[in-house]
């Protein structure tokens, strides 16, 4: 197999994701591949009229809103970034080499992800003579995240290491003409470029990554895949888009119908050899035909299967509203129970937090391996799961509050609880309020300044009205 080859069990999902991107892209994208997408209206149909035809047909861009709007739900609220180390002070701002910051990196992972459900990150530091962290990253030798869409995932071996199961070979195409090669030799990690020269796909030496003069010993690769499998799996647009190219063959097959009946059909009988091989017919025109058994007439067609089209668009219609979790649902008549309504929207916004989590876990464990080649400290990120935007009423803020009063909770989780449930303005930062607290309490007649130790301010409530904080 050629280097710059994708293995075959992944090679065959590429027509998919091809499609998937396609008509996610929209009308343009669709339209552009022609009868790959559209049949004609039928067969022996010239080129211009295919056109004609074609640009007739309109494409309801389900898929692209579909997918907007899960973007639009995990990142409604901003991700939560915790780190003591270098990743949160220097870093964040700056994780990819085209100056992503993480929260972009995120964006970009969750939507390939939603679309083919295989991605890869990959951790890579340069080599560099510095002694420290922080000399390393001033002379700009740091690490970033590499990222790999489906398409440049070329091959990506499993086996056991030790005790465990990690990763063991992995091949991306880092572009056309560059193939990287990640490999465990004797549980050594190591690279080896591959470029293409003009005799062919040539090896370039052969890398060991090291920290603190020690050799890595495990791939820093993160893969994104449905059950970690290396297999590609169908991913959550599959059916949106396949629902979505669906309706728009029907919408071919209706405009094909309006077409044909939006212009009487000229039937002529009985006139005589010789006469005009074709008639061309405008408004106003008169044509004498002098056979005695000659006759002209218009002819119109009935329509009568279009109701049966339209109503096939309206049910293809709510097959991709279910699909799609009710983001492109039609407003119904009737209100549905509030029970029944909760059951599905727990249902579906369950599966989409099931995603979350997945794409939070892996992003974690590729920021883990930057504070690996750096400071060695503990690093999470979690992507928003609260997709029901719902406010806290006064008694629960109070019930709330004794959890915290009475040591049930630190300030930092009654923070985040009164923010995630709109009592705070989503984009509020722990670190914004406590100094919004602290210089409250400074501006308080006779009161003293708040101490914040370790991030915990002195116990206050957010309901009180007195200016006077309670006794903890």
């Amino acid at each position: 197999m050629d280097i710059n080859k994708p293995h075959a069990s992944i090679a065959c999902e590429h027509e998919r994701w091809n499609i998937n991107a396609d008509v996610i892209a929209g009308h343009y994208a669709v339209k552009r591949r022609g009868v790959k997408y559209l049949p004609k209206a039928f067969s022996d149909q010239e080129a211009k009229d295919y056109k004609a035809f074609k640009d007739h047909v309109s494409f309801y861009p389900a898929a692209n809103r579909t997918l907007t709007g899960l973007l639009g739900l995990m990142f409604r609220r901003a991700p939560v970034l915790e780190n003591e180390g270098i990743v949160e002070a220097q870093l964040k701002d700056v994780i990819t080499r085209d100056g992503k910051t993480i929260n972009e990196l995120a964006k970009e992972v969750c939507k390939a992800y939603l679309t083919t459900a295989f991605y890869g990150l990959l951790v890579d530091h340069p080599s560099g003579t510095a002694t420290s962290a922080g000399e390393a990253i001033a002379e700009g030798i740091r690490p970033y995240v590499l990222q790999y869409p489906s398409h440049s995932i070329l091959e990506v071996r499993r086996g056991v290491v030790g005790a465990r199961r990690a990763l063991t070979y992995v091949r991306v195409l880092d572009d056309e003409d560059t193939v990287r090669v990640l490999e465990l030799v004797g549980g050594i990690y190591q690279v080896s470029i591959w470029t293409k020269e003009a005799e062919g796909w040539q090896p370039g030496p052969t890398i060991t990554p090291r920290r603190n003069g020690q050799p890595f010993r495990e791939i820093p690769f993160v893969l994104l895949s449905e059950d970690d499998m290396l297999c590609p799996q169908p991913a959550i647009m599959d059916h949106v888009v396949q629902l979505n190219l669906d309706h728009y063959r029907v919408q071919g097959l209706l405009t094909s119908c309006h077409m044909f009946i939006s212009t009487p059909m000229l039937f002529a009988k009985g006139l005589e050899k010789g006469a005009e091989d074709k008639l061309t017919v405008s408004p106003g025109a008169i044509i004498a035909a002098e056979g005695e058994n000659a006759d002209l007439k218009w002819v119109a067609p009935s329509g009568d299967g279009i109701p049966s089209l339209e109503r096939q668009l309206e049910r293809t219609e709510d097959k991709l509203a279910v699909v799609a979790s009710r983001i492109l649902a039609r407003q119904k008549a009737v209100a549905e129970a509030a029970e029944t309504e909760a059951l599905r929207q727990g249902a579906e916004n369950s599966v989409l937090a099931s995603i979350a989590n997945h794409i939070s876990a892996k992003i974690t464990q590729a920021l883990q391996l930057v504070a690996l080649w750096t400071d060695g400290s503990t690093v999470n990120y979690q992507l928003n799961t609260d997709y029901l935007p719902a406010k806290m009423d006064a008694s629960e803020i109070s019930a709330l509050f004794t959890v915290y009063q009475g040591g049930g909770m630190s300030f930092e989780s009654f923070f985040f609880a009164l923010r995630d449930r709109g009592v705070h303005n989503e984009t509020l930062t722990l670190k914004e309020e406590e100094k919004r607290i602290e210089a409250d309490a400074d501006r308080r007649a006779g009161v003293a300044p708040v101490t914040v130790v370790s991030g915990q301010p002195a116990p206050f409530s957010p309901i009180q009205e007195s200016g006077e904080r309670p006794s903890p």
